[in-house]
């Protein structure tokens, strides 16, 4: 057996070095999924560790224990596929599509734009299904009184990761809290800081740009008539639809365990969609599995549904969010092998050592968070890698980790938009039509996702909102972190 030895330098960076290589020769270069690169850079990285002298026995171990960490987050992932696919199924989130059209002031579309998805999104806890529903009824809605697409789709996007950001159902949220050892709530709370001056900025910023625009008078466009024309066939509209919204809400206010609220939401939806929509019990259990799908409209199987309407409701399901646990798995493999090696603390010895303020060590943080972003495509790495690189930096610092969950969604969910052969930016590239870059390109108009890594960084050097220690608490804290470590 193998006496282990501490990493070199070299060994700890070559092993970072391998997640960038991998992810960007092979995903960007050669299209090639990221999670087989992330499995990739993980095989490299446990051979470096075996050189150490780490067994296979000890790795696997540690993968074992960092998965379970993560199994809390994993659950709620699994659940909110259910959420989403049986709240269409009772007609729930179509309900909430159909009138928040009807009440879009025209002359008002980007702040309306904004609004409606920061409210969908908070209430489905996806930023991708807000999007995918009434951001592309938006954007139809643009189209036929001449707002630019481009602003509109940086409205639209902007509002969404607004809502997904400080949703207690979007998986994100979940995952930054559980990887940083904090709880969900105070994480969200958290965010607080940094997101409502952001969305203050960006508010008035489409205001501004709304009231600059040449709008005519002039209805909506003949896919979104023809969109809510289609839901008005498929669902019947009643205030009782609202119900599984509240479940979830006076769960999250009353600070109720997530995966039983959402449960609960799910089952009154199913109940709601074969009692009062009509559906069948079978279908409401093959939507919660695969996604609801409007093949199961009864005595409407073959009709002629529009391509905007089946992109609306055609989603959610446990399948669904089989991709990202497939991601935080991968990615579990990797951060444990490097972090259990030592790679992370030796690679990071030089910049941790002499980073020790609070402004210069959000800096710091903030741009890996976006380098390891821009490389791997995904904010999940992100949640992944940056608990195990900057925890205890932040404990010197006397910055608490709820400062560090925070910056993690600051660049994380904020900036993945921006990132356009990311998981986010492909999305919304593919969903709304527009490119992120260039004169059409919605990046320049999304204040929101810039702003908020700003705002975090003055916040750091200004000392507020960052959960300030004094020495004792900050060594209690590091102590705490160590044993839980070494138990590890």
């Amino acid at each position: 057996m193998n006496k282990k030895r501490e990493a070199t330098f070299f060994e700890s960076v070559l092993s970072l070095f391998f997640m960038f290589f991998f992810v960007f020769i092979g995903y960007l270069l050669f299209g090639l999924r990221v999670e087989l690169m992330m499995v990739a850079a993980a095989a490299c990285a446990g051979i470096l560790a075996w050189r150490i002298g780490l067994t296979w026995t000890e790795m696997e171990k540690t993968i074992s224990e960092r998965i379970i960490s993560a199994t809390p987050a994993i659950l709620i992932i699994w659940v909110i596929g259910i959420v989403i696919a049986t709240f269409i199924f009772s007609g729930s989130i179509p309900m909430l599509i159909y009138y928040g059209i009807k009440i879009v002031n025209p002359e008002h579309l980007l702040i309306s734009a904004f609004l409606l998805n920061i409210i969908f999104s908070i209430v489905t806890g996806t930023s991708w299904g807000s999007v995918g529903t009434v951001g592309v009824a938006m954007m139809s809605i643009a189209a036929g009184i001449g707002v630019p697409l481009h602003i509109t789709a940086a409205a639209v996007i902007c509002g969404a990761i607004f809502g997904d950001k400080l949703s207690p159902l979007s998986e994100t949220t979940n995952l930054a809290a559980a990887t940083s050892g904090v709880n969900l709530y105070d994480h969200i709370k958290s965010m607080l800081w940094t997101t409502i001056p952001a969305s203050i900025i960006t508010f008035l910023f489409f205001y501004i740009i709304g009231l600059n625009l040449e709008i005519t008078e002039n209805t909506s466009a003949a896919s979104s008539t023809e969109m809510l024309a289609g839901l008005d066939q498929i669902f019947d509209w009643n205030i009782l639809l609202i119900l599984p919204f509240l479940v979830i809400l006076l769960g999250a206010i009353f600070r109720k365990p997530p995966v039983p609220v959402m449960l609960l939401g799910s089952l009154l939806s199913l109940i709601i969609g074969v009692f009062y929509q009509g559906f069948t019990l079978e279908s409401g259990i093959t939507a919660a599995f695969s996604g609801f799908n409007v093949s199961m409209v009864p005595g409407m199987e073959s009709a002629n549904w529009s391509d905007a309407l089946i992109t609306l409701l055609n989603r959610g399901g446990v399948m669904s969010m089989v991709g990202v646990v497939i991601i935080i798995y991968c990615g579990y493999s990797y951060t444990a092998i490097i972090s259990k090696a030592g790679f992370l603390e030796t690679a990071l010895r030089p910049l941790t050592n002499r980073v020790k303020k609070r402004g210069p060590l959000m800096i710091t943080t903030l741009f890996t968070e976006l380098f390891i972003l821009v490389f791997s495509g995904t904010s999940y790495t992100v949640a992944i890698m940056i608990p195990e690189m900057f925890k205890k930096p932040f404990l010197k610092a006397g910055m608490g980790t709820k400062a560090l969950s925070r910056s993690i969604e600051d660049v994380g969910t904020m900036m993945a938009s921006l990132v356009p052969w990311g998981t986010s930016g492909a999305f919304y590239i593919s969903t709304l039509g527009i490119p992120v870059f260039g004169a059409n390109g919605y990046a320049l108009w999304s204040v929101l996702t810039y702003s908020t890594p700003i705002i975090a960084i003055i916040l750091a050097f200004a000392g507020i909102g960052i959960y300030k220690m004094n020495a004792t608490e900050a060594q209690e804290a590091l102590a705490q972190y160590e044993a839980q470590k070494n138990i590890s």
